[in-house]
């Protein structure tokens, strides 16, 4: 007799348990979507050449390092010379030269943009906007963009980008040019996907 007493307590007092588990899970159900949602859109890595040439709408060229971009303007370095430019007066910037890549809790250098480097497909053209891109490591062109932020790719409006790297450390898209929408805020990236062979 005592024995079954304790034992419908005990199923009492699961069944209590689990009926507050599951008002929980329907009464506030959104975190599990949204984290669902969040997991889904990782940031996709970019690395920036270290040589650029910035072309001017009037002709003029200015070449070095890009080590900051804004809505208002890039910075360029050269040597120990630092000078800003405004992204109104910008038509493009052409990138070439050495690549940082982060790998681990490091960032290895590769000479030009072939050495140790698989092209993946052709080149892609990246619509977002500009407070889209986020440094990583500004002195070694080693960024990331938001998906939210992006517009568009190759031309055509996506709602949702597909195009989402998911080995950062060994796969990321190396910028060969830059382009800017300064009235509409948007910012244009051709950059093709590689993969890192060492």
């Amino acid at each position: 007799m005592k024995v079954t007493k304790i034992t419908i307590i005990f199923l009492v007092a699961c069944l209590t348990l689990g009926c507050q588990d599951r008002r929980q899970g329907i009464t506030n159900p959104e975190p599990i979507v949204e984290a669902e949602a969040k997991s889904t859109e990782q940031p996709i890595p970019f690395s920036f050449p270290t040589k650029a040439t910035v072309v001017l709408k009037d002709g003029r060229s200015r070449s070095g390092k890009i080590t900051d971009i804004n809505t208002q303007n890039i910075t360029i370095q050269k040597g120990q010379s630092i000078a800003k430019e405004a992204i109104a007066n910008i038509s493009r910037i052409d990138f070439n030269g050495d690549i940082w890549w982060p790998a681990s809790s490091k960032i290895m250098k590769f000479r030009g943009d072939k050495d140790g480097i698989n092209m993946q497909g052709k080149p892609r053209r990246f619509q977002l906007r500009m407070d889209g891109l986020e440094w990583e490591d500004a002195e070694n062109g080693v960024a990331i963009v938001k998906p939210e932020s992006v517009i568009g790719v190759d031309d055509e409006r996506t709602d949702l980008l597909q195009t989402i790297i998911r080995n950062p450390e060994k796969s990321r898209y190396i910028v060969s040019k830059m382009e800017f929408v300064p009235e509409e805020q948007i910012l244009i990236i051709t950059a093709t996907s590689r993969s890192r062979t060492e």
